[in-house]
């Protein structure tokens, strides 16, 4: 019996006391910590090449990118366009990327770092939607002049050619894919 006294006594020293009011209320802080995010989306259902004959294909493809940070990364890739939007088709070659000319971002409110330019070669065969082959550029970091964050629309630019002055005529496709990546401080 002296021991479970003992025990309560003990118990209710190390609790602390316990007021009876009628009401009470205490505070504790509390902190979330926002990651850092970002989304990137196409600027439009598809890009139109025009129409060509022989001689280069300019694409200037939009993309939207919002990040709630300044310094994001970007790389991409293009296929090659095939005749009737068949990589598969053996008979008539593709239209080619150009290799030289790689892939450039346009952004209007941000820059590439550590004085690179907004160029970026390609350094890696590539499979764009899992079936069309074609070739995946290098990174390139850009940081917005907005207040912390880089949320604008971005133009890649690919450049195919097409020389083959008896190539087929009809429509040529392809796909473009455009990556972006946060850059922590």
């Amino acid at each position: 019996m002296r021991k479970s006294a003992l025990l309560m006594l003990a118990c209710v020293l190390m609790a602390g006391t316990a007021l009876a009011d009628p009401e009470d209320s205490t505070t504790m802080e509390v902190f979330v910590e926002v990651a850092a995010n970002m989304t990137v989306a196409p600027g439009a259902a598809f890009t139109d090449l025009a129409s060509i004959q022989v001689g280069p294909i300019f694409g200037y493809i939009p993309f939207r990118v919002d990040a709630n940070t300044q310094t994001c990364m970007f790389r991409g890739a293009a296929s090659h366009l095939y005749k009737g939007d068949d990589p598969t088709n053996s008979e008539v070659a593709p239209i080619p990327i150009s290799e030289p000319e790689g892939i450039s971002f346009v952004c209007p409110n941000a820059n590439p770092t550590n004085g690179e330019d907004n160029n970026a070669p390609y350094v890696a065969n590539f499979t764009v939607m899992g079936i069309f082959p074609g070739l995946q550029c290098d990174w390139i970091e850009f940081e917005s002049s907005q207040n912390n964050h880089f949320s604008q629309d971005i133009v890649m630019e690919v450049t195919w050619l097409q020389n083959d002055p008896e190539k087929p005529m009809g429509e040529y496709s392809g796909y473009v894919e455009f990556e972006g990546m946060i850059v922590l401080p």
